[in-house]
């Protein structure tokens, strides 16, 4: 069942691992029929989790990428990890940019741990030029 938008679950989510794919026509996060992915997870009080999102097909090969954004919450408005650009400007102010750029060999680690039970969602826009493939993983450390 998913939790609505801006809700924290009651229970951490435990470990993920899945594939997502997805096409797009523009890169700009703020086009509001741009298809982007999302992540959503709680960890734990006292727990570390490590989020590993990895980039197996990506339109212009090596030389394509995509960036990552964070929000401080639980949003899971969407459907199969996938939403538009538009559904998330409810929560946009909040939504931060981590710098990083996704590509196919410098794959998006990190590492979430808090002295109370937190909740987050890992952002990402599919890129422009074809079809790209991410594989997302939870894990503990």
């Amino acid at each position: 069942m998913l939790a609505p938008a801006n809700k924290t679950p009651r229970t951490p989510t435990g470990q993920l691992d899945f594939t997502v794919s997805g096409a797009s026509d523009c890169l700009r996060f703020l086009n509001s029929s741009v298809p982007t992915a999302y992540v959503p997870f709680t960890i734990a009080a006292n727990e570390q989790w490590q989020l590993t999102v990895n980039c197996t097909k990506m339109p212009g090969g090596n030389n394509g990428w995509t960036d990552i954004y964070i929000y401080k919450g639980y949003w899971d408005a969407g459907a199969n990890h996938t939403c538009k650009a538009s559904d998330l400007y409810p929560i946009i102010n909040d939504i931060q940019s981590t710098d990083y750029e996704l590509q196919l060999k410098l794959p998006y680690m990190q590492t979430f741990s808090s002295t109370t039970q937190e909740s987050y969602t890992v952002f990402f826009v599919f890129p422009p030029g074809g079809q790209a493939t991410f594989h997302v993983t939870l894990e503990p450390v």
